[in-house]
């Protein structure tokens, strides 16, 4: 696996903060102590060395070359587990031993008399306590040994390692199919706030991981929580499988085609993988909602059967060969088109088109976003286009909702009109594929005055995808660039002048558009 890619960026920042609050307990400890009372003259590593049941700690200290750090002049708190419960270690591994020693370590001052709210941050960035006698839960067998660099805690354990979120896959090859996708957006990204005017600062960034609107979450902040589906190769490739072809682009490139393919099949699975707080019990929620936004019913289903494993920033649910997602779950939506959008539509000659809204008292309720498009026309084939955004290569049922006359008030019982659609997208060939639907759909006032929902197109196979993702909305090489949808949908009025003598107009009253998968 290639090296950790791990963005502390965020919590080395917030560290450091945490340390200048901290450097106030240097002072209170050395003020603890009356000026008739002699300075200590050994360092830790001096004084861990003269500690007979520390040998073990004191042999990683030296194997790691943390034995440098803890005999310079800097301030530190370390708390070293007695040699009978470090005998299970591997000393060849000293990768592991560093992230075990960090895990004991700790900059500035931190006496057992700390209190309990206050964090303490370890070298490795996670945040422990003193509570009740003890410190992070395991027994101190000797406290506050002062040295001239810092205190020396003795503990009868280790204290339990935590992996963050991030720590975990980077660390687990069972998981590199997961952790390459999340490396792939790794950036350097110039800091101006921590740069000066002689010194340029960069710094790691991650926007998969930590843009604010698209990122599905900072798994390596140490300071927020994060619940995670944790897929391992096997789920990853089955899942990847499975969902790759509703991805599957029209470019004349096929590598191209082929790489984009590859990034947004992988992308709509992490977007179902990523939650925020610490979901312990699943079962007791009807529904969760993951950091980007995604609303998944069905919460104990959704997390059934993977392994719960604790993080120190939350919890992670460990899927082995299978996710339990299924083709509508995250990446195959329902697309909803709110027809008042006036970033996809026009109007065609003759046509006008005016933004309306309800309240609590109109006669129509359940309009979507309490607003509408009312059409209307004096020519005989006029109405609307309307761009559709992010289709699919997938089979689709086209809906259009409509709003009843009567939301203009009673007098409007018996308005109706005739309408007939077309729907135009790419075919597998890169060509427009053009459908028609013009039996003359006849849209009046429903029994109960809602809204009407017309099925436009049944079972419409889309080729190829129209798709543009997150991740490319925010390359700086694509800002500002106009994406041009391949799928449209017309709606036109269809009122002959022997119509209009019937009582038919045409006008139209639009609430939305939906495309609607159609699941076999």
């Amino acid at each position: 696996m290639k090296d950790t890619c791990l963005h502390f960026c965020r919590w080395t920042v917030g560290l450091a903060i945490c340390v200048c609050l901290l450097a106030a307990c240097s002072d209170d400890w050395n003020n603890h102590y009356g000026k008739d009372e002699s300075l200590p003259t050994a360092s830790l590593m001096q004084q861990i060395a003269a500690e007979e049941d520390l040998s073990l700690f004191m042999r990683m200290l030296e194997l790691t070359g943390l034995d440098s750090v803890l005999s310079s002049s800097q301030t530190y708190t370390v708390w070293a587990p007695v040699d009978a419960a470090l005998e299970g270690l591997d000393m060849n591994d000293v990768e592991a031993l560093g992230r075990v020693l960090k895990n004991h370590v700790a900059r500035y001052a931190s006496p057992s008399s700390t209190d309990a709210s206050q964090k303490i941050y370890m070298l490795n960035g996670k945040p422990m306590h003193f509570a009740e006698g003890r410190f992070s839960g395991v027994e101190l067998l000797k406290s506050d040994v002062r040295c001239k660099n810092g205190i020396l805690h003795k503990i009868a354990d280790q204290i339990p390692y935590k992996y963050s979120i991030l720590e975990y896959i980077s660390l687990h090859p069972d998981y590199s199919h997961l952790y390459d996708f999340i490396c792939r957006f790794d950036e350097k990204i110039y800091d101006a706030e921590l740069s000066s005017t002689y010194d340029s600062v960069f710094v790691n960034y991650n926007p998969l991981l930590q843009d604010p609107k698209y990122g599905m979450g900072d798994i390596a902040n140490e300071d927020s929580l994060y619940t995670m589906i944790l897929p391992d190769n096997a789920a990853w490739q089955a899942a990847y499988d499975r969902i790759s072809p509703y991805f599957r682009p029209f470019n004349k490139e096929v590598a191209l085609a082929d790489s984009i393919q590859k990034v947004q099949t992988s992308l709509a699975i992490v977007e179902g993988l990523s939650f925020r707080q610490a979901i312990v019990a699943p079962a007791k929620d009807d529904s969760l909602l993951t950091v980007t936004q995604k609303l998944i019913y069905g919460a104990g289903d959704y997390l059934n059967g993977y392994e719960a494993v604790e993080a120190s920033n939350g919890m992670m649910y460990l899927a082995k060969g299978q996710l339990n997602a299924n083709d509508t779950c995250v990446w195959n939506h329902v697309i909803n088109l709110e027809a008042e959008n006036m970033d996809y539509r026009q109007s065609l000659s003759g046509t006008n088109a005016y933004i309306r809204t309800t309240d609590i008292n109109s006669l129509v309720q359940n309009v979507s976003d309490a607003s509408y498009l009312e059409v209307s026309s004096g020519n005989v084939d006029g109405g609307i286009v309307f761009d559709i955004p992010n289709t699919l290569a997938a089979t689709y049922d086209v809906y259009v909702d409509f709003v009843s006359p009567l939301v203009d008030g009673e007098n409007m019982r018996e308005e109706k009109t005739k309408l007939v659609f077309q729907l135009k997208f790419m075919g597998d060939n890169g060509r427009q594929t053009i459908k028609n639907n013009n039996t003359a759909t006849e849209v009046a006032v429903p029994e109960k005055g809602g809204i009407v929902s017309v099925k436009a197109f049944s079972a419409v196979p889309f080729p190829v995808a129209d798709f543009y993702d997150n991740m490319w909305k925010l390359d700086k090489d694509n800002i500002g660039m106009d994406i041009a949808e391949t799928t449209t949908l017309q709606v036109k009025t269809k009122v002959s002048s022997t119509d209009a003598k019937k009582g038919y107009v045409r006008k139209f009253r639009i609430d939305r558009i939906r495309l609607v998968p159609s699941v076999k």
